[in-house]
């Protein structure tokens, strides 16, 4: 009895694949001051052109940012984040010190991050105080990457 044996041989090529997260880059920016329009469209909002975008530590103070309408839609206050990468989960997590006194962590706001520009609604903030801010991102390697502003509110709004 006769027994033939096949042998295939693949030709290999090995991919040097670097991790996904290898481009990945965010940064908290900065504040802004928008009006409902804006926070209305949600994770398709865009800065206005000639919006003032306050640096990470900021201090705001006279009637900058105050609403100035009845129902308060204007003067809302925007995370302004900036990152390049693959589509990934973030977070933003707002921990207020109001001048009255007290510490309060907010629960976080989790957004789905694009490359470009993303503004997250820090919700209604209209008191005194320092707020610090902590933008988490890329979760894919199980250790999410972070950036941090603060920013102090010392206005006069009525």
């Amino acid at each position: 009895m006769r027994t033939l044996i096949i042998v295939f041989v693949a030709a290999c090529s090995v991919v040097a694949l670097s991790p996904l997260t290898a481009f990945a880059d965010g940064a908290l920016t900065g504040f802004a001051f928008v009006d409902s329009s804006v926070t209305g469209m949600g994770s398709q909002a865009k800065l206005p052109a000639g919006a003032k975008i306050y640096p990470p530590g900021s201090k705001v103070t006279g009637v900058e940012g105050c609403p100035t309408n009845r129902y308060h839609t204007d003067g809302m206050i925007v995370a302004v984040i900036d990152y390049q990468g693959r589509p990934t989960a973030g977070s933003v997590t707002i921990t207020e010190h109001p001048a009255r006194g007290g510490i309060f962590e907010r629960a976080p706001y989790y957004i789905d991050l694009n490359s470009g520009r993303t503004l997250q609604y820090l919700g209604p903030i209209f008191e005194n105080g320092i707020y610090d801010v902590l933008f988490s991102y890329d979760y894919n390697t199980g250790i999410a990457k972070k950036s941090s502003a603060t920013l102090t509110l010392d206005r006069s709004c009525r």
